[in-house]
């Protein structure tokens, strides 16, 4: 699979995607059509080194319970207390169930992560997608949801199926055009922004830390 060259190449592939056609290049010829990954297995792999080496922590369980095993460490590490879970995402809920038993955590209410001084917080919430050419997690507002849980909080944590995966960026696009959101959230590994000495800060506009979670399919 060949990587992305640069933004050019990947508004030229958005467009092909939206339009359902293939466009040409400055110099006009046509976009190359890239092989996909061998097995869902592969895909998965592919996303996962993608992902870690852009400073994402990738973790695989069998369970809600084992996840939320594996999480506590990496968020008391972090000084986590607050838990900002959507209503109606029943993985995250699961999780973050299992969660506050072991302590510090407690849920969180979105306007408390809104406050000027919120609480150390990490936010959990299920992905539509996972690109992995890129390492990219997708959310979207579609049928109402949120996007806070990936936006304002220090910890993303991204709960994925294997059915989430997908090859490229084209996939997911295509998956959704027919019924668009209004909102889409491509996340590819923590925030991070530079100054004009290019003196890179991580967490500036988002999460510091972004923690995919690979659960079994339903």
């Amino acid at each position: 699979m060949e990587p992305l060259k640069g933004k050019d190449d990947l508004l030229r592939r958005i467009r092909t995607a939206l339009h359902g056609r293939r466009c040409s290049d400055q110099a006009g010829g046509a976009i190359p059509v890239h092989a996909g990954a061998a097995s869902p297995a592969e895909r998965i792999d592919l996303f996962r080194s993608r992902f870690e080496a852009l400073g994402g922590t990738f973790v695989a369980a069998a369970t809600a319970e084992t996840a939320a095993g594996s999480l506590w460490e990496a968020l008391r590490a972090g000084g986590i207390t607050a838990l900002l879970v959507p209503e109606d995402d029943p993985a995250a809920r699961a999780v973050a169930s299992a969660l506050v038993p072991l302590g510090p955590y407690r849920i969180a209410a979105p306007a408390e992560i809104r406050q000027a001084s919120p609480p150390a917080s990490a936010g959990i919430q299920a992905a539509e997608y996972a690109i992995a050419e890129t390492g990219t997690l997708v959310q979207t507002s579609g049928g109402g949801k949120t996007l806070l849980p990936g936006l304002a909080t220090d910890v993303h944590v991204a709960l994925l199926t294997p059915a989430a995966f997908v090859d490229r960026m084209e996939e997911c696009l295509a998956a959704l055009a027919n019924n668009p959101p209004r909102n889409i959230s491509f996340i590819t590994g923590p925030s991070r922004t530079a100054d004009i000495e290019l003196t890179l800060t991580i967490g500036v506009h988002g999460p510091g830390k972004v923690i995919a979670v690979l659960l079994p399919g339903a």
